[in-house]
């Protein structure tokens, strides 16, 4: 199957990531939002749009604005937002039946849209409690590297310029993405990047189902003091073996995924549905310590008695 074979194949699935066409930062939040079950103008929009104090009339026209005619929005009987049926994220998907695709990116830069291209891409499998490395390559991103990103990765330029170019490995990659949930640590890094390039390559672009490790770290350890990849890691007592290279960071991420699932199911959640609703549940703020005042206070009391 060519390359754009595969692009129009992969397109019609809808249990796990697809290539299709571009979405906006606003559907894709509405999308993720939406998969836990159907929500009213206000309470989408009020999500979407970061907007908490919306009238209700308000909100209305720019639900309507931005979601109807969408391909994968529908108005529901009772006036509620949801997710068009064949397409939505099927709500009693067990997590444990999923098969995920672990995935890390590494880049010339963190600028998506200034020029930064992909040098290295891994993606582990973890299916059945085990998690298997099933793609791993250096990329020529055919432009230069600089000094700092090699310092912070050890990828040269020497390593990638004989390297695939992505339209070279964009047919695999996306065989080994297909129906699989998207996870990644940081996940909205590594789809930007493998988006723009996916679309640079094939004209679509990824959709589908995502889990952020970060994410979940936020919800299921709101005690860690941060949240970064090695945080977490030594928390889980993961040891990563290559830092900075992807199939490194993807493995220990993949393993540590694997523990926080574990720690999902004893806060309850069993499927898909279960992990949207822990995601878009408030966190709770810790609340620190009350200081004494510093300034004097009048004595009530003789304490020298």
């Amino acid at each position: 199957m060519g390359l754009t074979d595969r692009s129009l194949a992969i397109s019609e699935s809808s249990s796990g990531l697809t290539v299709a066409a571009r979405e906006t930062l606003l559907t894709r939040r509405a999308v993720d939002y939406l998969a836990a079950g159907p929500a009213d103008a206000r309470t989408l929009i009020a999500h979407v749009c970061q907007l908490p104090s919306m009238p209700p009339a308000v909100a209305e026209h720019m639900a309507i604005a931005l979601f109807a005619g969408h391909r994968r929005f529908v108005r529901e009987p009772d006036g509620r937002w949801g997710l068009v049926r064949d397409l939505a994220f099927p709500s009693a998907d067990a997590l444990a039946a999923l098969t995920y695709a672990v995935v890390d990116v590494e880049a010339t830069g963190g600028r998506v849209t200034g020029g930064d291209r992909i040098t290295e891409v891994a993606v582990v499998e973890v299916k059945n409690g085990a998690a298997t490395t099933v793609f791993d390559t250096l990329v020529n991103p055919e432009r230069s590297i600089p000094p700092w990103i090699s310092r912070l990765t050890n990828i040269s330029w020497e390593m990638v310029k004989n390297a695939p170019t992505f339209s070279e490995i964009c047919d695999q990659l996306l065989g080994v993405l297909d129906g699989r949930v998207f996870v990644a640590h940081n996940a909205n890094f590594d789809w930007r990047f493998l988006s723009m390039e996916i679309e640079r390559a094939t004209r679509r672009t990824l959709a589908g189902r995502r889990l952020c490790t970060v994410r979940l770290a936020r919800k299921l350890l709101p005690g860690l003091r941060r949240r970064s990849l090695d945080y977490v890691s030594l928390h889980y007592g993961v040891e990563i073996t290559r830092r900075h290279r992807a199939g490194g960071d993807a493995l220990a991420t993949a393993q540590v995924f694997l523990r926080m699932m574990e720690d999902a199911r004893r806060e309850g959640c069993e499927s898909w549905h279960d992990i949207q609703r822990l995601l878009i549940a408030p966190v709770p703020k810790r609340r620190r310590p009350r200081r004494p005042p510093a300034m004097p206070r009048p004595i009530d009391k003789d304490t020298t008695a």
